[in-house]
């Protein structure tokens, strides 16, 4: 049998796995419901290298109809998908040479906001305000 010792390790083992279980849930997966609302993007002062992420100020508005309007993009849809990884919204867009598709992750760091990621490398994300 175990001892008294023995099984308070392995109780602390199991709360600190399941505390890093839930931690990642909660912080890479999110309902439509938690998605739709305000976002701006930071970083946005930088040299442009990507052509599909705003390099001036820039607000998105998600809507519960799977639309969204911004500055930079325009009006057009969006969808969500999971994965293992996590959400990743999928922004469907029109520009001069037809339709295009931005695919981003969304996550949220230490329990803050969520945010959508343009650039992970550089820092580039949308930020929800509301």
């Amino acid at each position: 049998m175990f001892s008294t010792n023995m099984k308070r390790k392995y109780n602390i083992i199991i709360v600190l796995i399941l505390t890093v279980i839930l931690s990642y849930i909660y912080n890479n997966f999110f309902s439509k419901r938690m998605i739709v609302g305000t976002y701006v993007n930071n970083n946005y002062n930088e040299k442009p290298f990507y052509v599909e992420i705003p390099y001036n100020i820039d607000t998105l508005r998600l809507f519960d109809n799977n639309r969204f309007t911004s500055q930079f993009w325009g009006k057009g849809t969006y969808e969500l998908f999971y994965s293992f990884k996590g959400t990743q919204i999928n922004i469907k867009y029109k520009y001069e040479f037809g339709d295009a598709v931005s695919s981003n992750n969304i996550k949220r760091y230490f329990f803050g906001k969520p945010k959508i990621i343009l650039v992970k490398d550089l820092s580039y994300y949308y930020e929800k305000i509301k």
